[in-house]
């Protein structure tokens, strides 16, 4: 399994298990959410924390990730595999993402996440 890989595998396993914690130290201060299709247009780091324990995953699987890195910043394509409900509001399905990492302490931490959901 690739660096890579392994962050969206270790980021699948925080949004399953809801730990606020771990997800906290993943990602960057200035993260940010940009959704179509899922949670909402824009969402900033706290707001992301505080709707992690509200959304019931029950499975989360990354595949056909890619990975180019420049220097400090990394750009990394995947397809999620997502069985999720927000609320009443069914999220399961296909999304395509970008995540968009960023050095810090010696280790990658993602900084922006591009998810649109598939038809």
């Amino acid at each position: 399994m690739s660096e890579f890989e392994e962050l969206e595998a270790q980021w699948a396993r925080i949004v399953e298990a809801r730990d606020a914690g771990a997800a906290r130290e993943f990602l960057a201060d200035d993260f940010v959410l940009s959704s179509t299709g899922g949670v909402g247009p824009s969402v900033p780091k706290d707001e992301w924390l505080a709707a992690l324990d509200e959304i019931d995953t029950r499975s989360l699987v990354p595949r056909d990730v890619d990975a180019r890195v420049f220097g400090e910043v990394a750009v990394v394509s995947a397809r999620l595999r997502w069985d999720a409900t927000l609320r009443e509001q069914d999220l399961t399905g296909d999304y395509a993402v970008t995540d968009v990492f960023t050095r810090g302490g010696g280790r990658w931490l993602a900084s922006w996440r591009i998810s649109v959901r598939l038809p």
